[in-house]
């Protein structure tokens, strides 16, 4: 940790992945660094976030694989649930990569403030923390502070037993029962956790299908698998208040103009997060912020968008309306990607030294780590349909797929998008087994422009579970080998 000496060449506020990142690289560039970070290096990803979340979710499914080992001829007796050990797991994990974390920016010279940054001026940082009170100036700075839980605004959202996300990650017991509000990433994927855990779990979503910003298809597997594990779906449920019912909470939600409620011992609110400016002095200094976040030039928005994604992204600055200020992460779109941070981090701090940057914000690849697992990128097929698109469409099933089949993992498919004619990949989704990995190649391929051509011609060891990729790139050729052709 630095007390702060003077003047930087840039200057970082935030050292989540986009913080840390930007700062890493600023110094890649010869530059003079300070990062500012009031909480933990490694922001929510590292903390609360992404690592954590991962941890439980391994723990739970080896908790599974125990419960299904006899099919496969291996006997597992007396099985137990360690609360204590698990959450030790998950420590260990987030204390490794943060200490990690801070050893890359000692190496690189990084001057990290243990405090609260806020603007004084447009190139003048005040840093405040229990040990620490000074300021700091810079040429250039990065704004990267993240988001935080957005709790939903729901009278009796603020009452014992009503968790936040970060609630979800610190449990010391677990729960008979569980409403959770939403469908979307954090939602499925303490939902997973739970109910592998043995809570009886049911989800409330606003919208007509579960995770609405995924094609149907993928969605209806999710959730069929999810009501096989006992877990409940409502849909078109709207929450209008939490109550207390004795000893547990009661969620009342409307459909269809009828007001009906579900009770449990805890209820969990995942329906997003915002933009953490709070105090920051943001619009002192000339900032523009909107609803989401701060503005940046090219009016960036997220991949994840429940619209369809615009090819406009290539070539963005991530300047904010003060030609010195920069702006990356959560702080523009109020939710996001920890690797779509650390990317815009990067060409922020390129932009910032005169150099080219681009992104292309179709190429951000998205991933979901519930039960089974959804990863996409690109446009998607329902994307394509809103949009008017001549598309060409294929789809392979994991239960054709040898790999899939030896380690009895056959649910789930590869889904592949192309322009119609040109055969340009525009994207992909993969539902399954380990499909969080599998989707870098699709990405590099929307990356690069690459055809259903050149995927069909790179070959795939076999056998893999890749392999379903390649076959669904068949199917979209009309030509596949491994189920019959339509």
């Amino acid at each position: 940790m630095s007390n702060g000496n003077g003047k930087y060449d840039v200057a970082v506020i935030g050292g989540g992945p986009g913080g840390y990142v930007a700062a890493l690289r600023a110094a890649q560039l010869d530059c003079r660094v300070a990062l500012v970070e009031e909480r933990e290096l490694g922001g929510t990803c590292l903390n609360r976030g992404c690592i954590p979340s991962k941890a439980l979710l391994h723990s739970a499914h080896i908790l599974d694989s125990c419960q299904k080992s006899s099919r496969f001829g291996v006997n597992v007796e007396n099985i137990s649930v360690d609360i204590k050990k698990i959450q030790q797991h998950k420590d260990r994990c987030i204390k490794q990569l943060v200490s990690g974390v801070g050893t890359l920016l000692d190496k690189a010279g990084v001057d990290v403030l243990a405090g609260h940054g806020r603007f004084a001026d447009s190139h003048e940082i005040a840093v405040s923390g229990p040990d620490l009170d000074t300021s700091i100036e810079a040429d250039k700075i990065i704004v990267a502070t993240g988001s935080e839980t957005a709790m939903a605004r729901i009278d009796g959202a603020d009452g014992a037993n009503v968790w936040s996300s970060d609630d979800a990650l610190r449990f010391d017991r677990i729960p008979e029962s569980m409403v959770i509000i939403g469908s979307g990433a954090t939602g499925m994927e303490m939902a997973c956790v739970y109910i592998h855990f043995g809570t009886k779990v049911t989800i409330l979503e606003m919208f007509d299908h579960a995770l609405p910003r995924e094609d149907r298809d993928v969605a209806g597997l999710v959730m069929r698998t999810f009501k096989k594990r006992g877990g409940t779906l409502e849909l078109n449920a709207r929450v209008v208040r939490i109550e207390d019912s004795g000893d547990s909470k009661r969620a009342i939600y409307e459909r269809d103009g009828e007001e009906l409620a579900v009770e449990a011992d805890v209820i969990l609110c995942a329906i997003g997060r915002r933009a953490n400016l709070d105090n920051l002095g943001a619009e002192e200094v000339g900032l523009e912020i909107e609803r989401q976040g701060i503005c940046v030039q090219e009016g960036v928005e997220t991949p994840a968008s429940t619209e369809p994604p615009r090819a406009m992204c290539a070539g963005t600055q991530l300047r904010t309306t003060v030609d010195h200020i920069y702006a990356v992460g959560d702080c523009i779109r109020g939710i996001g990607l920890a690797h779509l941070s650390m990317h815009e981090a990067v060409a922020a701090v390129e932009a910032s030294q005169g150099m080219d940057s681009n992104i292309n914000y179709l190429a951000v690849p998205t991933a979901m780590y519930c039960h089974p697992e959804v990863a996409s990128v690109g446009i998607l097929e329902h994307h394509a349909e809103t949009m008017g698109l001549d598309v060409v469409v294929g789809k392979f099933p994991f239960a054709a797929n040898g790999r899939s089949v030896a380690i009895a993992s056959r649910e789930g498919f590869a889904k592949v998008v192309a322009e119609r004619g040109s055969n340009r990949v525009l994207g992909a989704t993969i539902v399954g087994r380990l499909t969080t990995e599998l989707i870098a190649e699709m990405t590099f391929a929307v990356e690069i422009g690459a055809t259903l051509d050149d995927l069909a011609r790179t070959i795939h060891a076999h056998p893999t579970l890749s392999e379903s990729v390649h076959e669904a790139v068949l199917g979209a050729l009309g030509r596949p080998l491994h189920v019959p052709a339509t």
